[in-house]
C-alpha cells in the first residue's frame, strides 16, 4: 500500500471478510484442507496487522478518496 500511495501516487483498497476478523469463530465439520487452511491459518495475526494498517496510513470513504457522487 505503500509503495502505490508514494510511488504510483493512487490509493488503494483492501478488503477485510468479516471473519477474518474473529479467530474465535467456530470451525466449519467437513470442509476440505485447502478451505480450512484458507479460512483459518493466521486468523490471530489479522487483528494486529489490521491495527498496524489502520495506523501507519491515511483513510478516506471510497466516494471522497475518488471523487465520486453517492446519492
Amino acid at each position: 500500500m505503500r509503495r502505490v500511495n508514494q510511488l504510483d501516487g493512487r490509493a488503494a483498497i483492501f478488503y477485510v471478510h468479516p471473519w477474518e476478523i474473529d479467530p474465535e469463530q467456530p470451525r466449519i465439520a467437513g470442509t476440505g484442507l485447502k478451505t480450512r487452511f484458507r479460512h483459518y491459518v493466521n486468523l490471530s495475526r489479522t487483528e494486529p496487522r489490521l491495527v498496524r494498517l489502520l495506523r501507519d496510513f491515511r483513510w478516506g470513504r471510497v466516494d471522497d478518496v475518488f471523487g465520486l457522487r453517492i446519492g
